[in-house]
């Protein structure tokens, strides 16, 4: 994250000075891959954030996809005063792989610094303190945290009862089978449980606070430390690490050194595109590329992906996962691509189990550790076959390709089971409402999930055909007939292709609104639901519609009812449910813009879609390169909203590729086509190190012309939309492309 004095991360050492920072702090996330901290960056690790409409508390440290503590704090106090860490904060910001505060209080310097670790789960806290004064300080530190040991399923969650006990050197709490255990390199001169004096041992119970005392004197003009270590997820886990690695908290400079090597060289291996007419898509692209590197998750061999976001959806959603994972393959991550597919189609159902809404092939929509997951969404099992298909295009490996295919063929027939024989269209609602009936005999479970629908705005009633959902479903047909026809199943493959056909002929004819010059956004009962949603732009997108049509839709959702400034909203304005404030029912999405932007680039207007590229760019340069989930729909205020959503950043950086730089990959036919859609004003743009099957493609364009430099084994076939090349490895080809044109 940015410095609150303004420097880049990675910058010079901080440097204390005197005054308070007018600017407010810029608040911390640091992950690894199986661990992660928030804090609002004034010291301590709290942070305060709006949720459902009020505050909530999410600062602290996060393991293993669980919540080990609430906010994590230190008080200081001396012989005649106190305070706490944010009250005499000087200075703060991130530091290569961690993060690093400066404080001054009571002629001592305090140098505070903060990392991750992932083997154990969780977070390295250190405090240096160096004397300014001529004589001793007695320093008496107390840090406070409230226990959690729960995934982050539903907002605030937390158990009431724990089991608390000491060791030589660490305290432990668990709740079930999570554990958190906190260390530190001083031993502690009072341990405090509910605020209350603990002599230690063994508690059961409930616990709302945990609090460690420790006395320190820091000599005239020298300098003392204090480490602490929180760490926890799964108890067995965190048993055989702690045995494996030992008690004393390490050093957080080596850890944060360690992060940040790891994060340098996933860079390394990653795409770098430069646009010198667009400088902000440049910077765009690499505050999104980092933020997709925050979210990788891999708590354990078992469970590899991408959690949804920071703070409150900080577990595996397949859904957001689905959309992630093609601007990973662009970003030439294959291995997680397939290690992440793997853990999602471990969970594919084989039986219908009612108690988790999971249906024969459906895959799940949550996935965290117990092991704890959820079905019942209506959109997130139909974006994976597309998302298996892409990888095998980009990485030209079709050695496994009959296991995929037998999954996706499961994934149709569950699809089938839902879908109307007559159209085709697939019907969806009542998911979560089955989870309630099926659970609601066993005890007082509530899930969180209050909505009829499920589909991607599901706090919105969008039954009974949504067109997004038949748009994914037709997709996911046609990609399943790919995977088919790969795998020699000529037979499936062409009852997909003429259950895909269906669906896109069923869509060209009942959901045109001929009045708004758009889309319905569903058919309910049969008559058509009038709403102008961003939701139609995905027909467009996916070549559904005829020209004139399509090109119709996106002049419309480009009126100020539906796009503003700062993004596109997900209802009009103009409709009598629109309210800013409501999630899914006004509030501008990252996501939307997105789709906004790729249904322009569709039509061939690249001046509109570059505008919402850089509309959505504008937005990481202003929240300090994190990217919010939703806005209000009537200011650029996030609102309701999670700060850090991978939806936000994954749907822009394909569209750089698939759509700005116009290339799409068929690594199993060792070919390519390259076709930019840059504005008619650009002069140059380069990519370097795109990776395809075994190579890596580095491209710079000019008007009229790209150049090619390919690096993998044989000849590479490249289409231009003027013609064919067939280009070696090695030597740079220069190649014409056809002259640029915006539409009419």
């Amino acid at each position: 994250m940015a410095r609150d004095s303004g420097e880049r991360p990675g910058g010079p050492p901080l440097i204390a000075s005197r005054s308070p920072v007018p600017r407010p702090p810029v608040p911390i996330l640091l992950t690894s891959l199986a661990s992660a901290v928030l804090g609002d960056g004034a010291g301590d690790l709290r942070y305060v954030r709006e949720c459902r409409g009020a505050p909530a508390e999410w600062g602290g440290v996060y393991g293993q996809l669980i919540r080990l503590t609430g906010p994590w704090t230190v008080g200081l106090e001396s012989s005649d005063s106190a305070t706490d860490l944010p009250s005499c904060r000087v200075e703060a910001g991130s530091i290569p792989g961690g993060w690093r505060s400066h404080h001054h209080w009571n002629g001592l310097d305090i140098v505070q610094d903060v990392a991750v670790t992932a083997r154990p789960a969780g977070a390295v806290r250190r405090l240096r303190f160096r004397s300014e004064v001529a004589r001793e300080t007695r320093v008496v530190l107390t840090t406070r945290f409230s226990p959690f040991l729960f995934p982050v399923l539903v907002e605030g969650i937390r158990p009431l009862d724990f089991e608390a006990r000491t060791t030589p050197d660490a305290l432990v709490l668990r709740h079930q089978g999570f554990a958190v255990r906190i260390s530190s390199n001083l031993a502690p001169s009072h341990l405090l449980l509910n605020q209350a004096s603990w002599i230690g041992g063994k508690y059961r119970g409930p616990v709302d606070e945990v609090a460690l005392e420790y006395e320190m004197i820091v000599p005239a003009g020298g300098a003392a430390e204090v480490r602490w270590q929180i760490a926890g997820g799964l108890g067995r886990h965190l048993d055989a690490t702690w045995e494996e690695k030992g008690t004393a908290p390490p050093d957080p400079d080596v850890i944060a050194g360690e992060q940040a090597t790891e994060e340098r060289a996933w860079v390394g291996r990653t795409p770098e595109l430069t646009f010198p007419d667009a400088p902000e898509l440049d910077a765009g692209y690499r505050a999104a590329r980092a933020a997709l590197r925050r979210l990788y998750s891999a708590p354990d061999e078992t469970l590899v992906g991408l959690v949804a976001g920071y703070p409150w959806y900080s577990a595996i959603w397949c859904r957001d996962l689905a959309v992630m994972l093609p601007a990973l393959l662009w970003l030439g991550d294959f291995d997680w691509v397939g290690r992440s597919l793997a853990t999602v189609f471990r969970f594919q159902s084989r039986k219908k189990v009612t108690m988790l809404a999971g249906e024969p092939g459906e895959l799940p929509m949550q996935l965290a550790p117990g092991p704890i997951f959820l079905y019942g969404t209506s959109d997130s099992t139909l974006r994976f076959p597309a998302v298996v298909e892409q990888m095998h295009r980009h990485t030209g490996d079709l050695s496994s390709v009959a296991d995929w295919a037998g999954a996706v063929h499961r994934i149709v027939e569950w699809g089938r089971g839902r879908s109307d024989p007559t159209t085709g269209l697939l019907r969806h609602g009542g998911e979560a409402e089955g989870i309630g009936v099926a659970t609601a005999g066993l005890g007082r479970i509530h899930y969180g999930i209050d909505s009829p629908d499920t589909t991607i705005w599901d706090s919105a009633d969008r039954r009974d055909f949504a067109i997004d959902v038949q748009v994914l479903w037709r997709e996911s047909l046609g990609a399943a007939a790919v995977l088919l026809g790969h795998a020699a199943d000529l037979k499936r493959r062409a009852t997909c292709e003429q259950l895909a056909a269906q669906v896109a002929s069923t869509i060209r004819d009942r959901y045109p609104w001929e009045s708004e010059g758009y889309l319905y956004d569903s058919l309910r009962e049969g008559r058509p639901v009038a709403q102008v949603r961003p939701n139609a732009l995905r027909a467009v997108s996916a070549g559904i519609l005829d020209p004139e049509r399509a090109r119709a839709a996106v002049r419309r959702a480009g009126a100020d009812d539906l796009t503003t400034s700062w993004g596109v909203r997900s209802l009009s304005s103009r409709d009598p449910a629109y309210d800013p404030q409501a999630y899914h029912e006004g509030q501008v999405w990252t996501i939307a813009t997105a789709w906004a932007a790729d249904a322009a680039f569709a039509v061939g207007d690249r001046t509109k879609g570059v505008e919402y590229l850089r509309t959505i760019a504008s937005r990481y340069l202003e929240e300090d390169g994190l990217a919010n989930e939703c806005y209000r729909g009537d200011r650029p205020e996030a609102y309701n909203s999670c700060g850090l959503l991978g939806f936000s950043v994954a749907p822009f950086v394909s569209l750089l590729f698939e759509r700005l730089w116009g290339i799409r990959i068929a690594a199993v036919e060792r070919s390519i086509r390259v076709v930019p859609a840059f504005p008619t004003s650009w002069t140059s743009a380069s990519l370097r190190g795109l990776r395809v099957a075994d190579g890596t493609l580095d491209l710079t364009w000019n008007p009229g012309r790209l150049r090619v430099r390919w690096t993998g084994s044989g000849s590479l076939s490249i289409d231009t939309g003027a013609g064919v090349a067939s280009v070696e490895s090695g030597p740079e080809a220069v190649l014409d492309l056809p002259p640029a044109q915006e539409p009419s």
